[in-house]
């Protein structure tokens, strides 16, 4: 049939940074556990929901930490036969888990906030504050450790944002404690709550979208489909190109799969030189495996010649 089947040689999978910000996660997760314990025994102590909540959402960075630790630790693994692409998506689906985590314990929040409206405990302000200022500077410690780390990866930055959102969480609690204090407002308890909830809810919206769409082989951000499609069919030699599918490997590498239709008397070899040096250069797009087919033939993968 004449068909040319190519695919990027030598171009190796790109891994994390070898062991970098490991030691200080390990440091962050044995802070936020000890921190957690402090906290729940203190809310118990004090009968403050907000301070429980803040210990719990502590023993959830603690373990989102914990995860992305050991997701990071699987990225690293080579490829092989059975996962061609290596272990880098592991990241991927930590990060996920760690935002689903998020959004159970703002709803858990929420839920515990409304009870309390109706009938506000008694809360002792000042061990409340106590606690909480601690907890605040646990929390900014942590952000601080992982904060380069989180520069690298989806996943870690999933756990530095627990970090900043219980850090809020923190100064949130640490303001009702002080209202609880000087003014006897026992509501302000719960109220914070729930705006420690919602706030949380905002920021795992804003952060959860990129996640979905590599979870789902979607086509990275703002790249257009049909320019695309036109760029690889301008290229000299080649009539057009269909059966065009576009995914993240990772968030660090964008994967394409193509069928060119070469013009009559075309090298295709030097057509699909050109299309990868395009897609490299105008798309970042350095992972391309390209089919090419002679013009008015039927396509190889039975699609009849130009679906997408």
């Amino acid at each position: 049939m004449g068909h040319s089947h190519s695919h990027d040689g030598g171009h190796g999978h790109a891994h994390l940074p070898g062991g970098a910000g490991d030691g200080t996660i390990l440091v962050a997760v044995l802070v936020n556990l000890a921190l957690t314990g402090a906290q729940i025994i203190g809310g118990y102590v004090a009968d403050s929901t907000a301070l429980i909540a803040d210990g719990v959402h502590n023993l959830s960075d603690a373990l989102a930490l914990v995860l992305a630790f050991g997701a990071r630790r699987l990225a690293r693994r080579p490829a092989s036969p059975d996962m061609s692409y290596g272990w880098g998506r592991a990241e991927i689906v930590a990060a996920f888990v760690n935002y689903i985590a998020l959004i159970a314990v703002s709803v858990w929040l929420g839920i515990e906030a409304l009870g309390r409206l109706v009938e506000p405990p008694q809360v002792a302000g000042g061990l409340v504050m106590a606690l909480a200022g601690f907890a605040l500077l646990v929390d900014m410690a942590t952000a601080a450790l992982v904060w380069r780390a989180s520069k690298e990866s989806v996943n870690i930055r999933a756990a530095f944002l627990h970090n900043l959102a219980d850090a809020a969480v923190s100064v949130a609690v640490i303001l009702g404690g002080a209202l609880i204090w000087a003014f006897g407002w026992q509501i302000a308890d719960p109220v914070l709550t729930l705006l420690i909830s919602a706030v949380i809810l905002w920021h795992v919206g804003q952060e959860i979208g990129p996640v979905m769409r590599m979870l789902m082989l979607a086509a990275p951000a703002g790249v257009d489909h049909a320019a695309l499609a036109g760029a690889m069919a301008g290229v000299e030699g080649v009539a057009g190109a269909h059966h065009l599918h576009l995914w993240q490997i990772d968030e660090r590498r964008t994967a394409l799969s193509a069928h060119l239709v070469m013009r009559e008397g075309a090298d295709p070899v030097l057509a699909v030189r050109r299309v990868k040096a395009l897609l490299r250069r105008d798309f970042g797009i350095d992972h391309a495996t390209i089919e090419t087919e002679r013009t008015g033939e039927a396509c190889g993968d039975g699609q009849g010649g130009h679906r997408p």
